[in-house]
């Protein structure tokens, strides 16, 4: 079903708004701390509202902060009426486990410098192209957020990976890996989601995962990602007044699943979903931007023989290497 062009424009501005903002909707109040008005903001981060110091209340930096904050939440209001329309039309939003991580993770100051991938950035792709995707293939019960710097922070310097999840829901930990000692790379909540911590592989002498100090955790190393998350998009997350996020090329997205849907030996279940999300993507794309996936098809080939041998492979389970083949377009 093809998205009407009036929610592809409202989804763009949406987009450029979340992008451009500098603060994030927050509660002002003032406090009286020996005769002197200081300024506080109560800001929503997941389950929980943070108290921010803003500062002196007449100082200029603080009216000029204030005032900034205020423009914000009527920004905010205007794009919850965005969502909600775009929502009504059928656009994906995420499910409430995912959306109160990405805000937890919007607060901490972490989206700027990720990439969401997997079923998580998948979400996102119906407005890229022009096209509302199989439902089966957008439920997920993960995050996959993959980095390219090892030296990732949060916002506030203390602030651990665990910490920041747990104001998503209290009861994510971390859980541990081969090595006991070594910062955990994957993080649970009671409900079973869980938030994965990605990035490329370095150098093939490197651990896995290798530690990321700023934030107390550590990132599993997969071949293919530092492809598929080159030169990410700006999208938007549908939840609350909404989150900015960074996902992969949609074109690059489906030919990854061509590629780790063959490395999928001992899941069905997961190698099923990669050729369907590969599969809705492809069909869409070769209508509405097929020299995307030819450049996509193109790079990905070149980088050599155990490349192109799991996409061709794929390509043939899905009987689209026909309309894979150069000169498609």
């Amino acid at each position: 079903m093809n998205i009407p062009i009036n929610l592809i424009t409202l989804y763009a501005d949406l987009i450029q708004d979340l992008h451009l903002r500098s603060e994030r909707p927050a509660s002002l109040y003032q406090r009286e701390i020996k005769g002197i008005s200081y300024t506080y903001a109560k800001r929503q981060a997941g389950t929980v509202r943070r108290d921010i110091f803003i500062g002196r209340t007449d100082a200029p930096d603080t009216l000029k902060r204030i005032k900034v904050i205020e423009t914000e939440n009527q920004r905010a209001a205007d794009r919850r009426k965005t969502i909600a329309a775009l929502k009504a039309g059928g656009i994906p939003a995420p499910a409430s486990d995912l959306g109160l991580v990405l805000d937890a993770l919007d607060d901490a100051g972490l989206l700027k410098a990720t990439v969401l991938v997997g079923t998580s950035a998948y979400l996102s792709y119906p407005a890229f192209v022009g096209t509302l995707l199989p439902q089966a293939s957008l439920s997920t019960e993960d995050a996959d957020i993959a980095t390219m710097s090892l030296a990732l922070k949060a916002d506030v310097e203390e602030d651990s990976f665990e910490t920041v999840l747990k104001r998503a829901d209290p009861t994510y930990a971390g859980m541990p890996g081969l090595n006991p000692k070594a910062y955990p790379s994957r993080f649970r909540a009671k409900s079973g989601f869980t938030v994965d911590l990605l990035t490329p592989v370095l150098r093939r002498d490197d651990p896995n995962p290798i530690a990321i100090q700023g934030l107390q955790a550590a990132a599993a190393t997969l071949q293919f990602l530092r492809w598929l998350i080159q030169d990410p998009i700006q999208a938007a997350s549908l939840f609350g007044s909404g989150q900015p996020i960074f996902i992969p090329q949609p074109a690059r997205y489906a030919v990854h699943k061509l590629i780790v849907a063959q490395r999928r030996t001992g899941n069905v279940v997961k190698r099923s979903k990669d050729l369907a999300q590969a599969k809705a993507l492809i069909d869409a794309l070769k209508r509405r931007d097929p020299f995307a996936l030819e450049d996509a098809r193109d790079a990905a080939f070149a980088e050599g023989e155990s490349w192109e041998t799991p996409i061709r492979r794929s390509l043939s389970e899905l009987k689209l290497t026909a309309d894979f083949e150069p000169g498609m377009a």
